[in-house]
């Protein structure tokens, strides 16, 4: 029941991002996938790069070579983001996509936290992210860990 109303409520409430994650699905159909507590989960071939849109949530297949227990942990970052979702509903691109997707990809930032030693994951929704996937799933998050994009 509780899978239920989360699908119900990342089809209504967080419809924006569950369309986009839909099409970038549908563009990596051939990928492996999974559901992780009523998410699904694709693994595309993007080395380094995870994205969350509503229902679904997008993972390196990469993952799983990095240290031991990385890739669960991910997973449970990228979960809090699909929580955040139903929390914000239509400002969710607004308040987290946009300004996380700033954060992960633009040089300046990289530059900036590479150059200061800083955690992808000291950033207001990258820490929230992490604060709801363990407090939902009762799962480990990569916390404050140094990550080099």
């Amino acid at each position: 029941m509780r899978r239920f109303f989360y699908t119900l409520c990342q089809c209504t409430w967080g419809i924006l991002q569950t369309i986009g994650g839909f099409f970038v699905f549908l563009r990596y159909i051939k990928c492996k996938h999974f559901i992780y507590h009523g998410a699904i989960f694709t693994e595309w071939k993007n080395p380094d790069a995870s994205m969350s849109l509503g229902l679904f949530v997008f993972v390196s297949e990469t993952l799983s070579q990095k240290e031991e227990g990385y890739r669960e942990q991910v997973i449970v970052h990228e979960y809090g983001h699909t929580i955040q979702s139903l929390i914000l509903g239509p400002l969710y691109l607004i308040i987290i996509g946009i300004p996380s997707s700033f954060w992960a990809m633009t040089p300046m930032m990289i530059n900036y936290r590479k150059k200061n030693h800083i955690s992808y994951f000291s950033f207001f929704c990258e820490r929230w992210a992490n604060y709801l996937g363990e407090k939902v799933t009762g799962e480990s998050s990569p916390k404050q860990k140094f990550i080099d994009f």
